[in-house]
């Protein structure tokens, strides 16, 4: 091979048209050249690998053995070369080419993994940067524009920073392991709250709560799994979502409490989007907004 020579991706085109079409002349009017241009090619082609492609002595052309496995290999890289073409073509189009995301584990339930699932489905050029990180964090993370997109539980003065749109409602449970209470009653008064630990995650202080402050203790826990730990070994209740509790509930490791003085039903917690202040949302990130505020309930 003259390695000083650059193959021509024209001369293996011709050659492979030449090579299915059996013949110089068929491969011409496949590729609508002359007979004569689709010969020259091969002829530089073969000139630059240092090998012939085909055996001329028949009427027709046939290829020989080291043909033959060029032919293969010669496929294989026009195959990638008009992937790349239209993946080019594709991204020339594109208003995302990457974009970056943040979502808080505490609102990370099965519907958002996949709504995630089917963006890569839905935007599959798209480059996808995911933190997953407090919601506290996160907020500065879009504040200082790290984050195009960020999900999580934000407090409503921490609202105003950023453009935002309320996401979804998640049901949560207050929990405890059957040995921390000593006793087999699953409401507890006001007295007894006074007397527990309550272990709260990250920076999210009501909890639905009001008499939250009234504990003898209060732990700050960044971390969920950390928490559950914590829960399952007796050292304190808290209240969780209830997607992150389901498998905990189900092996009993850990069952809901209710309160006495707190006669609300339900409990939930408010998810939002929040993303950079006088800023648009491109499609992509648009697209994960509708998605994500379809949820409703998680």
């Amino acid at each position: 091979m003259n390695k000083k020579m650059k193959i021509q991706l024209e001369n293996i085109n011709s050659f492979i048209t030449a090579a299915e079409q059996g013949s110089f002349s068929a491969a011409g009017r496949e590729l609508k050249k002359t007979q004569a241009a689709v010969s020259l090619a091969i002829q530089n082609l073969e000139i630059d690998l240092g090998f012939q492609l085909f055996d001329r002595t028949n009427q027709y052309p046939r290829l020989t053995q080291k043909g033959e496995q060029l032919l293969r290999n010669a496929k294989l890289m026009m195959s990638h070369y008009n992937s790349f073409i239209e993946s080019s073509k594709t991204i020339y189009t594109m208003n995302d080419v990457k974009i970056q995301i943040g979502v808080d584990p505490l609102v990370c339930g099965p519907d958002v993994i996949q709504i995630i699932r089917d963006f890569s489905e839905a935007f599959p050029n798209v480059e996808l940067f995911l933190m997953q990180q407090s919601s506290a964090l996160l907020a500065k993370e879009v504040h200082a524009k790290h984050l195009d997109l960020a999900l999580g539980i934000f407090p409503f003065e921490n609202k105003l920073n950023f453009e935002f749109t309320t996401a979804f409602h998640m049901n949560s449970s207050w929990v405890a392991s059957p040995t921390y209470l000593n006793t087999k009653s699953d409401v507890i008064s006001y007295h007894d709250f006074c007397q527990l630990r309550l272990l709260v995650p990250g920076n999210i202080d009501d909890l639905g709560l009001s008499e939250i402050k009234s504990a003898s203790q209060l732990w700050h826990v960044e971390d969920i799994h950390t928490i559950l730990s914590l829960c399952r070994t007796g050292m304190g209740i808290s209240c969780l979502p209830d997607f992150v509790l389901k498998q905990d509930l189900e092996l009993q490791r850990l069952r809901k409490i209710s309160f006495s003085f707190n006669k609300l039903k339900n409990n939930y917690w408010k998810a939002s989007l929040i993303w950079p202040k006088s800023t648009l949302l491109t499609p992509a990130l648009m697209w994960l907004q509708k998605r994500l505020t379809d949820i409703d309930i998680l």
